[in-house]
């Protein structure tokens, strides 16, 4: 496959790439810079389909309802869950709160982040989808891993499936990913 370019102005990124991408995929690894449970309201049935791991490694600077639901997930700890003060959830966001703490617990999705100190800001943002014939495809654009950044925000995406750009997108999230300083949510 040629390079393939994508732009949000001429179509939806969360559903022309990354639900269409994500169908079938047996693993997904992803260099986010931010991460938010947002991404659920609009890719959650497309990573609750995934049949192996997907692991998103971001920036420390986190929602902290995210941080919240994660150490409530996992410390199994009712009482850590109502220091979030769930009842003030508003109905939209129950749901990707609920996904998030059961993709968490399920092991389904791991999230790392790195500190600043380490590289500074992730701004770079990439990722590698694997499926199970052993095709694999790398992309690296401008979207963070929110609602946000793969609908709403003007973003720009190339896609490729060639074994060079996929290793080179894999060695860059293995390195961090098996960083030193780089911490489970």
């Amino acid at each position: 496959m040629a390079i393939l370019r994508h732009s949000s102005r001429r179509a939806s990124l969360a559903t022309s790439f990354l639900d269409a991408r994500l169908r079938g995929a047996i693993a997904y690894d992803r260099i986010a810079g931010y991460f938010r449970s947002s991404i659920f309201e609009v890719a959650g049935e497309a990573f609750e389909a995934v049949q192996g791991p997907i692991r998103i490694v971001c920036n420390s600077g986190l929602d902290p309802a995210d941080v919240t639901s994660a150490r409530a997930t996992a410390q199994a700890l009712r009482i850590e869950w109502c220091e979030a003060e769930p009842e003030k959830m508003t109905p939209a966001q129950r749901p990707r709160y609920e996904r998030l703490a059961r993709l968490l617990r399920d092991k389904r999705v791991v999230v790392r982040v790195l500190p600043n100190e380490s590289f500074g800001l992730i701004h770079g943002k990439a990722g590698v989808i694997r499926y199970q014939d052993g095709r694999a495809l790398a992309f690296l654009g401008s979207m963070n891993e929110t609602r946000e950044g793969w609908t709403r925000h003007y973003e720009l995406m190339w896609e490729d499936d060639s074994l060079e750009a996929v290793r080179w997108v894999q060695e860059e999230f293995d390195a961090l990913w098996t960083h030193q300083h780089a911490r489970d949510l």
